[in-house]
């Protein structure tokens, strides 16, 4: 089988979640006899394959113009949709205030709420048109493939289309078990800098992602640990991070480090918190999770499915909630359940046993009775 990957055009330069999940896939797929080719142009020649499989809806603007190329030339089309629901985020004045645009900086001088009101009233033709090309790609594509039944869910009801519930297949996310080859000389140079436990947060320096809230609400318990790591270590949100972390003291704000170098900060970790306003459920959860770290998330995403109890629960814009989560998780012993559930079911290699038989749906290859894996049960902490 042969399987053409597409994304957005600029997925290739970053670290997002998107294309992690897309060479991943790759990856496990091609163990299993799958050829894999990714190509980012708009109309590729798609001679060859035998179908197309497009990650990521919130950048229908452009990618919708490859599910069209893809259509006109007969083939079957996959999508991911990767999709969150962002209206409560885009209602929030703090998280504008970081934007790149050079207005932004004089309007948060007049008043607070103007960067938002700025932004939304620019970006609201171009999210409209997303909007618009998401929804004809969720109609036209043959099979979807979302990480959660809770992101079906929200793109049924926004898009208001319940005929997604039909043709989509639930892949959660996943880790690698065997991990990369590690940079031990790299780790152990920074570990020495740092304590023997303490409080992890992995991931972008964004707004989206809550390590201000984090560093505020621990300001009241200096003696836990705090340790940031990911890219935008130096931007705008970063430096304010790196700021009030040296107010509080016991604050470790770290820039990008290789994914292969990860292994022994996780494995250091007590907690892993992600105190994000958008998230499927957090890579880096996972992977925290599969080296035996409590872990701490937000209640915006698909918490249930993935982790059942056995994670403590935040409300990242409550300070004091995010706060007692993590004194809660950093207090209580290491269980090793929730571990051994995402070892069991959130791997590259399940996810990418369920996209071949989801391929082979499509390709109507499978047997017509095919019915995906339902998710383990979930029992209390």
């Amino acid at each position: 089988m042969r399987v053409l990957f597409q994304n957005r055009y600029d997925a290739l330069e970053g670290h997002g979640g998107d294309t992690v999940q897309m060479y991943e896939t790759r990856d496990a797929l091609a163990k299993l006899g799958v050829d894999v080719e990714i190509n980012l142009e708009q109309e590729p020649d798609v001679t060859g394959y035998d179908l197309v499989h497009i990650f990521n809806i919130q950048r229908a603007d452009y990618s919708l113009a490859q599910l069209l190329n893809a259509k006109k030339h007969g083939k079957p089309v996959v999508v991911s949709t990767i999709y969150w629901d962002m209206r409560h985020i885009l209602a929030l004045d703090d998280h504008f205030r970081y934007i790149p645009f050079p207005e932004i900086k004089l309007l948060s001088r007049i008043h607070k709420a103007l960067p938002r009101l700025y932004f939304n009233a620019r970006t609201y033709p171009c999210r409209r048109r997303i909007a618009r090309n998401a929804r004809r790609m969720l109609s036209e594509a043959d099979l979807l493939l979302p990480n959660s039944y809770s992101e079906l869910e929200i793109i049924a009801l926004i898009f208001n289309l319940p005929s997604v519930r039909g043709k989509a297949v639930v892949v959660p996310n996943g880790i690698r078990v065997e991990s990369d080859a590690k940079d031990s000389d790299f780790e152990h140079g920074m570990l020495r800098d740092l304590p023997p436990e303490y409080v992890l947060e992995v991931g972008t320096y964004y707004p989206v992602k809550g390590q201000l809230a984090l560093v505020k609400a621990l300001m009241a318990v200096p003696d836990i640990p705090l340790v940031f790591i990911g890219p935008d270590h130096d931007g705008p949100y970063g430096q304010d991070c790196q700021r009030l972390g040296m107010k509080r003291g016991n604050t470790y704000c770290l820039g990008f480090i290789p994914h292969r170098c990860l292994a022994g900060f996780y494995e250091r970790a007590k907690v892993h918190a992600l105190p994000s306003l958008r998230e499927s459920p957090g890579l880096t959860t996972l992977e925290a999770a599969a080296s035996g770290a409590n872990c701490v998330v937000s209640f915006h995403g698909p918490i249930a499915e993935y982790f059942g109890d056995d994670v403590w629960v935040c409300d990242p814009l409550d300070l004091g909630s995010v706060r007692q989560a993590v004194v809660e998780a950093w207090h209580a012993p290491r269980s090793g359940r929730l571990k051994e559930h995402v070892l069991a079911d959130f791997t590259w290699e399940r996810a990418a046993q369920l996209t071949l038989q989801a391929y082979e749906r499509v390709l109507g290859t499978a047997a017509s009775h095919w019915i995906p894996e339902p998710p383990a049960d979930r029992g209390g902490k």
